[in-house]
């Protein structure tokens, strides 16, 4: 008979030595990871660790390049539209008239109501165009 050694149990199934490192019977195919002794941890040693507050280091860096980030799509965000109405101001401001606009001051209508009222606003020769487009497209596929 053969001689086991410490690494080896035999199966309580059919009696054949079997490793430790095995989990099932060669022999009979019996389940024995089960049967294996498990180390046990000393009780000084599952003391809890204290709570950890707050974040780890990589992600208060991350969250802290994120904010950095957005604080600066804001600001850069905001500055260009201020520079952007500052320059439609001054772009609008140099195309403006020198003189002075007249305010419009509207004559008394008639009683009868039927005669134009015509407004001077000091712009003579001046006219207004009002068109309304509408476009249709279509596309027509011919059959092969």
């Amino acid at each position: 008979m053969r001689r086991m050694s410490e690494t080896e149990q035999t199966c309580p199934d059919c009696g054949v030595a079997f490793e430790l490192a095995d989990n099932y019977c060669r022999q009979c195919g019996m389940y024995v990871a089960a049967l294996r002794t498990l180390t046990t941890v000393p009780p000084q040693s599952l003391a809890l660790e204290p709570a950890r507050t707050g974040l780890p280091a990589p992600v208060k860096k991350a969250a802290t390049a994120v904010a950095v980030g957005t604080a600066l799509q804001l600001a850069v965000g905001l500055t260009g539209k201020y520079l952007a109405r500052q320059a439609a101001r001054q772009a609008v401001a140099s195309v403006r008239p020198t003189k002075p606009v007249v305010a419009r001051r509207r004559p008394p209508e008639k009683a009868n109501g039927n005669k134009p009222v015509v407004v001077d606003d000091g712009m003579e020769g001046a006219t207004a165009v009002s068109e309304t487009l509408i476009i249709q497209r279509t596309w027509m596929r011919r059959r092969p």
